[in-house]
């Protein structure tokens, strides 16, 4: 850990035991200085004059380097520049801005190089302090590492690249419907600009004669299911009516939920014209089948013609090249169906039936050549039918897509993969940034407050040296706000230690973990004539030592806010599978028990619900009640770590209730790997 010295306005170090009031100074700092340790973010401090005083260790492995007290100035690391590749010297630096003009400068991006050679990106946050007179005494950094995040959103930029360059419309919606991204491609087939569609309804697109399709792809979305090849038409912005191949995948959370859905539409126009001109030739002669043999040969698209009755196909030498069979080959149904994968066999065999009554045949399957590869084929084709409408032959194409399958299954993969990658990331980072948002307003609000009475009342006590009566009262104030200081720290500790626990997860009786608080209470709760009964409570995979002060916080809360007689319930009940649907945050194939905490104390306006598990909000007055305004924060944290919920309920005068849902067993979330 990093040596720090603190250091006087004459640059002398003060001795610890100068005098009483000293002493209790240099505890006070030093567990603040302790606090500036736990943090998780890079922290540290100068004087007036631009040298360090304190910094933590996350500063430290931040810099690559130990600064050394009393001569490194206004930053610690080795060498910075400006994004733009400017070198910036330290006297340059936005600490020493703020110090010298007095103000506070808000996210300043620097490229920083520490000895090894390493490049990190930073972002600067520094703020002056002033004494009680509005002089700069000194000042405090706080330094973000956003070096994966700018990496983040490199690789986000070649992801989009990739899916602009797509020739296939790539499209995202809402399990509402609601378009949230719309690529080059999309625009080109359909017409519409991205502005045009992102936030508007996927109907936009869809004739009017086939919007019952979207409630059903969205109802098989919500199931999980994916749609493959589902042919139908899309109208563009002109009113040029599209035949469209659809490729339909649900997008899930890092939690396993659906969120949202994934389209590929291809335009299949051309290809359905040519199917159509292929009918209608052999509806009216059948003169024209060599030239359109040409035609489909110099598509690379087999030909095939079965006689219904004889059960014999005749087909062509592109044909023959893509199922891999010689000319000699008398070729059949039955041959036919040996080559299918036997996975897709009754699929296809079905596609036959249902051709003999609709006259169309469609379908994409896989096929294992004689020389064991295996390919994908996709098969359209035309019931003939006689005079008495009798099916007598089917005649159709076959083409080989095993490259594209390829290709658009590793693009749905890629898509999905880091949609959800990106949905993760983003909530990571947004918990990050507020974790930080709070800690800044702690070291430069809550902490400096009580620093500044001691300061204040220390200087008061110094001019009425010789009023024992006045100097007494004024060493009160003092240790009132030392005292303050210290339950603040103690508690930030706490709550700055949940974000890096490594503790693990067992087995955790909470009978016992009760038995064991109410022990803790045990003089408490007799003076203040508590009563206190309980259900019998389950067994849990937990952390013992958390879901103690779980229980500890929500106790002790009931026990402050009830003025007369507390009376405190606590009860427990498994949830069933449809009450864990009722929350979306919870994983529908988990079990889970609810823990209820019910207390008659003086309550709250239930408009306050979710501001008193915010770190530092307080309802009540201070004198009147004490505390720190960390102790439900801490709860909450608590339960996010569990993976679980926690909610209050509560009306003025009518007692509060808190109720926490957490797993039976902890299960870790898996995160998506990274794709590019």
């Amino acid at each position: 850990m990093p040596q720090s010295k603190r250091i006087n306005k004459s640059g002398t170090d003060i001795p610890g035991n100068a005098k009483h009031s000293a002493g209790e100074y240099n505890e006070t700092e030093a567990k603040y200085l302790q606090l500036i340790q736990g943090l998780p973010a890079a922290i540290y401090t100068c004087d007036a004059n631009g040298y360090i005083l304190t910094y933590n260790q996350a500063a430290v492995t931040l810099w690559g380097r130990e600064p050394v007290i009393g001569e490194d100035k206004w930053c610690g690391f080795w060498k910075a520049y400006t994004i733009d590749g400017k070198p910036m010297l330290h006297d340059q630096s936005p600490m020493a801005t703020a110090i010298q003009e007095g103000r506070e400068i808000s996210e300043v991006e620097l490229v920083i190089e520490r000895p090894d050679g390493q490049i990190r990106n930073v972002m600067l946050n520094p703020k002056p302090f002033f004494n009680s007179n509005g002089h700069v005494i000194g000042g405090v950094n706080m330094l973000t590492d956003i070096t994966e995040h700018n990496n983040i959103e490199e690789r986000n930029r070649h992801f989009t690249a990739i899916v602009q360059s797509s020739d296939d419309a790539i499209i995202s919606k809402t399990l509402d419907g609601i378009i949230t991204s719309w690529n080059t491609s999309a625009e080109r087939i359909f017409g519409y600009t991205s502005q045009e569609m992102i936030g508007t309804p996927i109907t936009r697109i869809i004739p009017n004669d086939r919007l019952d399709e979207e409630p059903k792809i969205l109802e098989r979305l919500k199931k999980g299911e994916r749609i493959d090849h589902f042919e139908t038409k899309r109208i563009t912005k002109y009113g040029r009516l599209l035949d469209i191949s659809l490729s339909i995948s649900p997008v899930k959370n890092s939690k396993g939920v659906i969120i949202g859905a994934s389209k590929i539409a291809r335009d299949i126009t051309a290809q359905k014209i040519a199917e159509q001109r292929i009918r209608e030739s052999d509806e009216k002669v059948r003169v024209s089948e060599e030239r359109l043999s040409l035609a489909v040969e110099i598509a690379e698209m087999g030909m095939w013609d079965l006689d219904l009755t004889t059960g014999l196909t005749t087909t062509s030498p592109e044909h023959r090249k893509i199922l891999g069979y010689s000319k000699s080959v008398q070729w059949s149904k039955v041959l036919f169906m040996q080559i299918i994968h036997p996975a897709d066999r009754t699929r296809v065999e079905l596609a036959f039936q249902n051709a003999l009554e609709t006259g169309k045949i469609t379908y994409e399957a896989r096929i294992i050549r004689n020389n064991n590869t295996e390919r994908w084929i996709r098969v359209n084709g035309t019931t003939i039918y006689n005079k008495k409408h009798q099916p007598v032959r089917l005649l159709g194409t076959v083409l080989d897509i095993t490259e594209q399958r390829k290709a658009k299954d590793e693009l749905e993969n890629m898509v999905l993969e880091r949609t959800s990658e990106l949905i993760t990331t983003n909530s990571a980072l947004e918990r990050s940034n507020h974790e930080l948002e709070q800690f800044a307003y702690i070291a430069s609000h809550d902490l400096q407050e009580p620093l500044r009475k001691i300061q204040t009342f220390a200087d008061m006590v110094k001019e009425h040296l010789h009023d024992k009566e006045l100097t007494e009262k004024y060493f009160n104030k003092i240790y009132t706000s030392a005292k303050r200081m210290s339950n603040l720290i103690n508690d930030v500790l706490n709550y700055s230690r949940l974000s890096k626990t490594g503790e693990p997860f067992e087995k955790t009786d909470l009978n016992k973990i009760l038995k064991d608080v109410l022990s803790d209470f045990e003089l408490l709760i007799e003076q203040k004539r508590a009563a206190i009964t309980h259900s019998d409570l389950p067994t849990i995979k937990g952390i013992p030592l958390q879901i103690h002060q779980l229980f500890g916080n929500l106790i002790s809360n009931s026990l402050k806010f009830s003025e007369v007689n507390p009376q405190i319930t606590i009860t427990a009940q498994k949830l069933s599978a449809a009450e864990v649907q009722k929350y979306p945050r919870l994983i529908e194939d988990r079990a889970y028990i609810q823990l209820t905490f019910k207390d008659n104390g003086i309550g709250f306006e239930q408009q306050h619900s979710d501001q008193i598990f915010i770190i530092f909000q307080r309802l009540n007055n201070q004198r009147t009640y004490s505390g720190t305004g960390i102790g439900l924060a801490l709860c909450k944290k608590i339960v996010d770590h569990h993976d679980g919920i926690i909610t209050a309920k509560s009306e003025p005068g009518q007692g509060a209730t808190f109720t926490v849902i957490l797993p039976v067993e902890h299960k870790k979330i898996a995160r998506p790997k990274l794709m590019l």
